[in-house]
Order: C-alpha cells, then sequence, then structure tokens
C-alpha cells in the first residue's frame, strides 16, 4: 500500500489534457474516487475551488481565529447561503458552516467520527413504524450486506482505530463479520468512561469506544494522536487525524494518474443529448470560463453545493427533485455537573484535553418503549465539557440550568469554576429526521458568489416528529445521569428551524425508479448518462448517525461500477 509519505516524495504528475474522469471536489468522495479510478488505471483530473494547504498552514492552533472568527470555511459575508426560514419568507445570510473549501474539503476539519449506517437506517421502513402521512420515507435501494464489504475497505484505506464487537450490544447495533477488527485499537479512554459505563449500565444501556479516522498508534506513515485538544473545525497539525489529503489522494497522486487542480472552480456540467461531456471552470473570480471534456464527470462539493450544481447547469428534472428531500440530521445536546466527582482531567500524562467524544451510546437507535408513538430514534456522542472543549467554546457555552442559558458576569466565572472543580458530561445527539418534499435547495435570484454562480437558497423546517425525537433522547440521558448524580447544566433541544447546522443529505435521491430519484443505483443521473454524485446528496433518507464512512464506502461502491467510455 502506497503510504502518504511515499506520495510525498513522487514527482509532480503531469497535466492531463484528456482525463477518463473528471472529479470535482476533492473531500470524502472525490478523494476516494480518485485513489479507486486511479488504481484501475484511469487517469482522472480533480478539480478543487479552494487552495491545498500542508499541516503547517494550521500552527499556531488559534482558537479565535480557526473557530470563533471561522478562519477555515467560507466567510458568511462574502459567500452566504440563504435561509427562508421556517415559513418560507424570511431572507437570513447564514455561514456554510462545514464546507472547508481546500484540498481535502471538510475532512480537513471534522471531528472524524466514523460509525457505521446499519440495517436500521437502510432499511428504514422495517423500523419506523407509523410514518408521518406528510413525509416521504423510503428504504435504500441496497441492503447492508451489499454494503459491508465497502465499509471494511473505508475503515482500512483512511485507518480507523477502534474495537469492534466491545460488547453484546455493540455487536448487534454495528454489526461486523466474524473475525474482522479495524486496523488500529482505540484510541485512549477519557478518563470518565468507567462511571458512565456503569452509570448506564444500571439502566441497561452500554456506550462503547467510538471508531474514529484518527490513529491511535503510528500507522500509514502518520504518527499517533497528540490529543492537542483542538480536533473538530481545526485543521490537524500532526497528520493523525485521516484526512483526504494524506490517505486517499496522497495513493492517487502516486500512481502518476491524478492530476490535482487547487484552485478551480467548476462553473457548471457541460451536457447535451442525455450525455456528460465536461465541464466549464474558472481559476478566478472574474476570469474566463474554460472547457475541460471527458465522458465521465463525478460531482462530489457538498450536499447542498451538488444540488446546487445540478440546477445551475440545467440538469434535466422531468419529475421536480433535484433540491428536494434536503435532510439535516435531527440534534440535540446536553451537559451535567456532578458534584460527588473530582474533575476528569487527570493531568496530561494521561488524558490531555481533546475534542475527541470518549464514547457512543447507540441503544436508543431504534426505540421500543409501550406509549411512545417514536420508533426510530438514533445515537449520542458523549463528551466532558472540560477537557474536550476549548476554552472560547466553554464561554460560549456556557450555561448553569435548563432555564439559564447563555450565563455571564459572575454566573459565567461559577461555571467556568464548576467545570474546572467537579466532573462533568455532555451529549450530543444525532438522530433520524423526516424527509420532506418541501425541504429543498434552490437557486438564490439575489445574491451571487465571487465566481459570479447564484448561491443555494434553503427552505427547510424539521418535522414534528423529529423534535419529538429530540426531547425524548435527551430526556432519557438526563435521567440516567441525574439518577447517578448529575444536575442539568445545559439543555438544547431541536428547533423547527433549521438555518444549516448538522449532518446534512438528500437533494438528489438514488434509488430504482426514475419517477421518485434523481440518481440510479449506482449513483449516476438518471438523465445524463456519465454524470455520477458522490457526496452524502446521494442518500434517500437521513439515517441516524455520522455520514462520512458510508459515503466513503459508496463512493468505493460506486467507483467499481464507472466504465468510462
Amino acid at each position: 500500500m502506497t503510504t502518504a509519505a511515499t506520495a510525498a516524495t513522487t514527482a509532480a504528475t503531469p497535466a492531463i489534457d484528456r482525463p477518463d474522469v473528471i472529479i470535482v471536489g476533492s473531500g470524502c468522495g472525490g478523494g476516494t474516487a480518485a485513489h479507486a479510478l486511479t488504481a484501475r488505471g484511469f487517469r482522472v483530473v480533480v478539480l478543487e475551488k479552494g487552495p491545498r494547504k500542508t499541516a503547517e498552514d494550521f500552527l499556531p492552533l488559534d482558537e479565535l481565529h480557526f473557530l470563533t472568527r471561522k478562519g477555515l470555511i467560507p466567510t458568511v459575508d462574502i459567500a452566504p447561503q440563504i435561509y427562508a426560514g421556517v415559513d418560507g419568507k424570511q431572507r437570513v445570510a447564514v455561514e456554510r458552516w462545514w464546507e472547508a473549501e481546500m484540498v481535502g474539503g471538510s475532512t480537513m476539519i471534522w471531528d472524524a467520527n466514523f460509525p457505521r449506517y446499519t440495517r436500521e437506517d437502510l432499511e428504514v421502513l422495517t423500523y419506523l413504524k407509523d410514518v408521518p402521512k406528510d413525509a416521504s420515507m423510503v428504504n435504500w435501494p441496497w441492503t447492508y450486506d451489499q454494503f459491508q464489504p465497502y465499509f471494511e475497505q473505508a475503515e482500512h484505506l483512511w485507518g480507523v482505530s477502534g474495537k469492534t464487537r466491545q460488547h453484546d450490544h455493540h455487536a448487534r447495533q454495528e454489526p461486523t463479520r466474524d473475525g474482522y477488527e479495524f486496523p488500529m485499537p482505540p484510541l485512549r479512554p477519557h478518563a470518565s468512561t468507567e462511571f458512565l459505563m456503569q452509570a448506564f449500565g444500571k439502566a441497561g444501556m452500554k456506550p462503547y469506544l467510538g471508531a474514529r479516522a484518527i490513529n491511535s498508534q503510528t500507522f500509514d506513515s502518520r504518527p499517533a494522536c497528540s490529543f492537542c485538544g483542538y480536533n473538530q473545525f481545526f485543521g490537524c497539525a500532526v497528520n493523525s487525524r485521516a484526512s483526504s489529503v494524506n490517505t486517499v489522494l496522497a495513493r492517487a497522486l502516486a500512481t502518476g494518474r491524478c492530476d490535482l487542480r487547487p484552485g478551480h472552480c467548476v462553473t457548471r456540467l457541460v451536457h447535451d443529448n442525455g450525455r456528460v461531456r465536461g465541464v466549464m471552470y474558472k481559476t478566478c473570480p472574474g476570469g474566463p470560463e474554460q472547457f475541460l471534456g471527458a465522458a465521465t464527470v463525478l460531482v462530489s462539493v457538498q450536499t447542498i453545493q451538488s444540488a446546487r450544481m445540478f440546477l445551475i447547469s440545467e440538469i434535466p428534472d422531468p419529475n421536480k427533485l433535484i433540491g428536494r428531500y434536503l435532510t439535516y440530521h435531527t440534534k440535540g445536546n446536553a451537559e451535567l455537573s456532578f458534584k460527588n466527582k473530582p474533575v476528569w482531567d487527570a493531568g496530561a500524562a494521561y488524558q490531555p484535553r481533546t475534542a475527541i467524544g470518549s464514547l457512543q451510546l447507540r441503544d436508543l437507535y431504534v426505540i421500543d418503549d409501550p406509549g411512545v408513538p417514536l420508533s426510530k430514534g438514533g445515537k449520542f456522542s458523549i463528551y466532558d465539557p472540560y477537557t474536550c472543549t476549548t476554552p472560547i467554546r466553554q464561554i460560549k457555552g456556557a450555561s448553569l440550568g435548563k432555564d439559564r442559558p447563555n450565563v455571564w458576569g459572575t454566573e459565567l466565572v461559577d461555571y467556568l469554576r464548576e467545570i474546572r472543580s467537579q466532573g462533568g458530561v455532555s451529549f450530543s445527539f444525532t438522530g433520524e429526521a423526516m424527509s420532506l418534499y418541501d425541504n429543498r435547495v434552490e437557486l438564490d435570484d439575489v445574491v451571487r458568489d465571487p465566481w459570479g454562480l447564484p448561491v443555494a437558497k434553503t427552505y427547510y423546517r424539521h418535522h414534528e416528529y423529529d423534535r419529538r425525537l429530540a426531547g425524548y433522547a435527551l430526556d432519557r440521558v438526563i435521567q440516567v445521569m441525574t439518577d447517578a448524580g448529575g444536575e442539568l447544566r445545559r439543555y438544547e433541544a431541536q428547533a423547527e428551524a433549521n438555518p444549516g447546522y448538522g449532518h446534512v443529505h438528500g437533494t438528489l435521491r438514488a434509488g430504482v425508479d426514475p419517477g421518485a430519484s434523481v440518481l440510479d443505483a449506482d449513483c449516476q443521473s438518471h438523465t445524463v448518462k456519465g454524470l455520477y454524485v458522490l457526496d452524502a446528496a446521494f442518500m434517500p433518507t437521513a439515517g441516524a448517525a455520522n455520514p462520512s464512512l458510508t459515503l466513503i464506502a459508496n463512493a468505493l461502491r460506486v467507483c467499481e461500477r464507472v466504465s468510462p467510455s
């Protein structure tokens, strides 16, 4: 296997003027496709709007610059997204909070949380009882068993640390084949792990150490995690956290068959007579459009942006489905404090500050409580508000109770003293979301980005099911924690409005019925042959876990089927 270090010493790839495949975007899907197709012998050109950055560009670890001022994502005043509000009549400019415009895309700033989607996600109608009448929930056109070999490829290709089948609950919740194991052992457990395992065990629940695309030991020429404390929204300055750049793209470039072109903004997809012909692009804002041709084009620029590109390119849409069924995961957050527990920080020699979650809890993925009108739920990532949260973020999230959020002054001082003197725990919920036809992406008729293209305008409201689910799930874990001596400090359930927060999917649904989907079962456009989509836009429904691993597995699956002509 070619390592990142090998790729770094490889001579620059000569320009490919007549590629077999054009890949638009260099993140999860695009980078994986570059690796998979060059390994098959195809010559590919990867076009990326943003620049190429190295690990040194993420130093110093400046929270004010990278997190507070959003130094690695598009600025809202220059390249916003427009949100129409729950009534569809608003014009709110919002940040594109998870679209890092650089080589590697959002894999450069992600949390690298790598759970699998499971049967409950792909066969959602088997588990979701009494689907709301206004929701369009569908089973995916593939089974979990069909996806499993691609999950395994992805986990080893991207370098996952973890352990399968940690207990009977885990073996059922994230099934793996007999004898399978991740390439690296889990990251070092957080100091709160033993206490949390015991507390949830009394309630019949069993958290587990989650899989992460972060090195727990030297792997693929990259070092183990240093637990620096700057993870999500920050670039990794030591390359221990996997990204498209230090895994799949490095391997693709080492073949000599991949031409990576940063600073190339694709402005539209060129097609005629039902076939893709290539792309038009610019190399600077205000510059001329140029054409690059290929018989196969793979788009992977983030769910909303891929829909936007289809709309700008006027991809035939006879059933008015492009941009529709946009979903954001149902979210919720809770934080508790334990007066009878010492702060979890056991010192730098054991658990340095880190934004890596200690445990995952999947016992509410399927809900079977009598009298509760919910059936498909979600999972929790469990964190520590002190050792897993950077200082400014602690201040912004300070809360002393359900009715005392955003505290300031002496109350803020009380909060900061509390999390430094006694144990705390915070929960981040990721849940199923109902797919609604009216939740959609359109082109804004006023605002254009620096490249002269209309920005995306989203229409989104969370279904009542989503909101009830978030409240129910939060209340369940809060009860377990209060029974263990915790006091509630923060409570944020899902609101109806969502201007753009959360894992995003849909907009270009894949399916076997051309009348009910935009893409076929191989994620190729029903109306433009040779045009494929590899980001989470293909997902027929939201599922209830971090989507990155499933997105990567799907890219590997699709690239086995691509046959450039």
